[in-house]
């Protein structure tokens, strides 16, 4: 595994990273299509908080556009990035959530809100955010990547998105001495086909083609994600790609939750968290809430489904829209900000993570960090994030899961341990920035 180097590790602001970095914005100029971020969304608005901390930073994003790639200077992305905070709300209290509230209540009172989860963001709609940003942010034609970035900078592209087209990475070939580092989420699009629409795989596989063509560093979360993403780097004779190993971070507002919120200390729940997808595995739980409401009644406890639709959503959901006894105790809820879902958690009698293949697991960690007891599945990536607390058991055990889920405790009043400081953004974004610092300094050396 890919150790940090020391010199590196020690540096604490972007004025110490030796390198320029050209940040890929992609993901982070599509934030408006969103209603609230994805675990990766958070990990990559991080580090563009770190690297544009200041207008003077000499840092630029980097943005594929029609005119061609093109460069942009701090100011122009700092102005993106206070959009996209005052966006997502990611900076405010889970009490500055619309829809805390009304999931307050639910939990409390039973009393479902209306509408249920955030409202659908049609195309049209998306398309206007869009060009609202960017009225708002002003951003230009920018500069062209080719003659723009200085000699030596490092492109660093975190969010995947638009590493399964080929020509926005065509100008590395002529700039040989950009040094450019990516990191891959997982391979399960190629490994699990069957969980993707079908699209995916293909759009996978193309991203790992130009990884494997074009980077010269490799930033992966778990050892198993490490083991994929090279097996299918080593198709391509590229398997030889310097690789960092790095758990992504909590994000900061789970950093920043303490204690559970006192008017939910009576409420009895459980939350799962991630998109709507098949992989995701949901339906597991509805077969054992099926269970507790014929054991438990109107005491059954109540589960919280917390993700943005993905493919297949409206098939997977469907059986909250014709079971009236799943419908009364388990509601699906969209948008929520990340401040709103700490304390949602936070307050939760456990977390359950049924999927059947992940990357990393995000919301496990998250749990564990917060004290809350977890149920997962026992995939190669659960592994190695659980700790002590954790459950681990299999994908399709759905009575050990109901004996599991009712033996949790009641939440309620809980208080968040101590967050260890590898485990917060700015320790993260040091990581990356050293093994990206590193991964240049060996090819000026070479």
């Amino acid at each position: 595994m890919y150790r940090l180097p020391a010199p590196f590790h020690a540096a604490n602001t972007w004025q110490e990273c030796p390198t320029v970095v050209a940040f890929d914005i992609t993901r982070l100029f599509l934030a408006p299509m969103f209603h609230s971020p994805r675990g990766i969304d958070r990990i990559d608005l991080a580090l563009a908080h770190h690297l544009f901390a200041d207008a003077a930073s000499p840092h630029v994003g980097i943005l594929p556009t029609p005119w061609g790639v093109r460069v942009y200077g701090a100011e122009r992305v700092r102005r993106g990035l206070a959009h996209i905070d005052a966006l997502w709300a990611e900076s405010g209290s889970a009490e500055t959530d619309p829809q805390w509230r009304g999931l307050g209540d639910w939990l409390r009172d039973g009393v479902r809100p209306r509408p249920s989860g955030a409202p659908k963001i049609r195309t049209i709609r998306k398309l206007r955010r869009l060009v609202g940003a960017l009225r708002k942010t002003g951003f230009g034609l920018g500069k062209g990547v080719r003659t723009a970035l200085p000699p030596g900078a490092a492109y660093l592209n975190i969010g995947q998105i638009g590493l399964a087209v080929p020509a926005f990475h065509a100008w590395l070939g002529a700039r040989a001495d950009v040094t450019s580092v990516v990191m891959l989420h997982d391979t399960i699009p190629i490994d699990r086909p069957e969980f993707v629409e079908p699209a995916s795989c293909p759009h996978h596989q193309r991203m790992v083609r130009t990884a494997a063509a074009r980077a010269h560093g490799l930033i992966v979360t778990t050892q198993h994600a490490r083991d994929q993403v090279c097996a299918e780097l080593a198709r391509h004779r590229a398997d030889e790609i310097p690789t960092l190993v790095r758990g992504l971070p909590l994000p900061r507002a789970f950093t920043r939750a303490r204690a559970a919120d006192p008017s939910l200390a009576g409420a009895r729940y459980f939350v799962v968290c991630g998109s709507i997808e098949p992989r995701k595995n949901h339906a597991l739980l509805f077969d054992v809430w099926r269970r507790l409401h014929v054991e438990l009644g109107e005491a059954t406890p109540k589960l919280v489904i917390v993700g943005a639709p993905g493919w297949q959503a409206d098939v997977i959901l469907r059986p909250l829209a014709r079971e009236p006894a799943l419908a009364q105790s388990v509601l699906h809820v969209a948008g929520l900000s990340s401040p709103a879902l700490a304390q949602l958690i936070l307050g939760a009698a456990g977390v359950l993570c049924p999927s059947r293949a992940e990357g990393f697991g995000l919301p496990l960690l998250e749990a564990n960090a917060l004290g809350v007891p977890t149920i997962a599945s026992d995939i190669a990536s659960h592994r190695e994030i659980a700790n002590a607390r954790t459950v681990l058991l299999g994908c399709d055990d759905a009575a050990s899961w109901h004996a599991a889920i009712t033996a949790c405790d009641t939440g309620g009043e809980r208080r968040a341990p101590p967050i260890a400081d590898e485990r917060t953004e700015r320790a993260y974004c040091l990581d990356i920035l050293a093994f990206v610092a590193d991964c240049a300094r060996r090819r000026e050396s070479a």
